[in-house]
């Protein structure tokens, strides 16, 4: 009898070079694959810290835009005449109202013409009067536009006993009078008609905020403030709030 030797054509050593070199191949894309997995991990535990601080400094801007609109409706309820804040040159006794520049939290200065110019035209030159009376889709009231004017400005964080006070941030507060009405005179309030009658925009008040945050966080509210009672007794009433279109 003869004996014939050989492997089993499923055996290991049966297998041909160029499987092996797939074996090697899937195992060096398995690698990578892996790799790719843990270095993605790593760059979004990197990441997390930053997001979260931006997100830290939005709301911090938003924060603090609420708290300027909250500071001049608190100081403007006690105000007897309107008109004194509109055009009268009346300005905050809690922030700053005077000065050529609001100082931000990076410690750079910012000039508060400019941004009045920018909230009411567009652009930090100069505004002339047909811009600052245009239609236009953020400003649709035309001559009875808001002509912003600063009504203060500062540092809020330097408000508050050290201790409590919180990251630094910059509000600039402008007043302006309600858009609603339709006398087309932006310096003057509306008063109530005789014997008190009701009139569109009487007693009324547009407030803007702008607040800067450090790490570029950024917000500018509009809000409409209103007299108590029909006889535009002191006091204010906080009647609306929102973020300006185009601003996040």
């Amino acid at each position: 009898m003869t004996w014939r030797y050989g492997t089993h054509r499923g055996s290991p050593a049966a297998r041909r070079p160029d499987e092996r070199g797939i074996a090697l191949i899937a195992t060096l894309v398995v690698m990578v694959i892996v790799a790719a997995i843990g270095l993605g991990l790593v760059v979004t535990a990197s990441l997390e810290p930053m997001a979260a601080a931006n997100i830290e400094a939005a709301w911090d801007a938003a924060f603090a835009a609420e708290a300027g609109i909250a500071i001049a409706a608190h100081e403007l309820a006690g105000l007897s005449d309107w008109d004194l804040a509109l055009a009268s040159g009346a300005g905050s006794s809690i922030l700053e109202s005077s000065g050529p520049s609001v100082e931000l939290p990076d410690g750079s200065l910012r000039s508060l013409d400019e941004l009045t110019n920018l909230a009411m035209c567009g652009h930090a030159g100069p505004c002339s009067a047909a811009e600052a009376t245009a239609f236009t889709a953020v400003r649709p009231w035309g001559p009875n536009n808001p002509r912003w004017r600063v009504y203060g400005h500062g540092r809020l964080d330097r408000l508050l006993p050290g201790n409590a006070a919180g990251l630094p941030v910059s509000v600039v507060v402008w007043v302006g009078d309600d858009p609603a009405e339709i006398d087309g005179d932006p310096l003057h309030d509306t008063l109530p008609g005789p014997g008190g009658a009701w009139q569109l925009g009487a007693c009324v008040l547009a407030l803007r905020a702008e607040a800067f945050a450090g790490r570029g966080g950024h917000r500018a509210l509009v809000a409409t403030i209103t007299r108590p009672g029909p006889d535009c007794a002191a006091g204010a009433r906080l009647v609306s709030l929102r973020v300006e279109a185009g601003t996040p």
